[in-house]
């Protein structure tokens, strides 16, 4: 690993090189920005820096987030006999139809005539 600005670093595996920026909470091999936990490359990073990786997650995957989400009870609804009609038409599904097939590339033979 490189260091090589205020918050970023380089982070090189094999012959592939990574750019971190912690402040941004990006990698450039883009995993974190997509489901916002830290990639292998962020938490080299964050380790070198002496950081904690927990706190780099977003902010979906804490603990007051599940628990400010699933804070109020859900309430039962009626069921679909219960609901009103609104008077449009249901959606039917498509018609089904036969596809066309690819002609045979050999003449069907008349039962009477001859097999070669």
């Amino acid at each position: 690993m490189v260091w090589n600005v205020e918050d970023g670093c380089e982070v090189k595996k094999g012959r592939k090189q990574y750019l971190v920026k912690l402040n941004e909470k990006t990698c450039s091999c883009r995993r974190w920005k997509l489901c916002g936990i830290p990639c292998q490359h962020a938490c080299c990073a964050i380790w070198h820096t002496g950081g904690d990786p927990d706190n780099y997650l977003h902010s979906c995957y804490l603990k007051d987030t599940y628990i400010k989400a699933y804070s109020y009870a859900l309430q039962p609804i009626n069921g679909s006999h219960d609901w009103k009609k609104s008077g449009i038409e249901p959606v039917l599904p498509p018609i089904e139809r036969e596809m066309p097939v690819r002609p045979k590339k050999n003449r069907r033979k008349a039962k009477d005539e001859q097999k070669n």
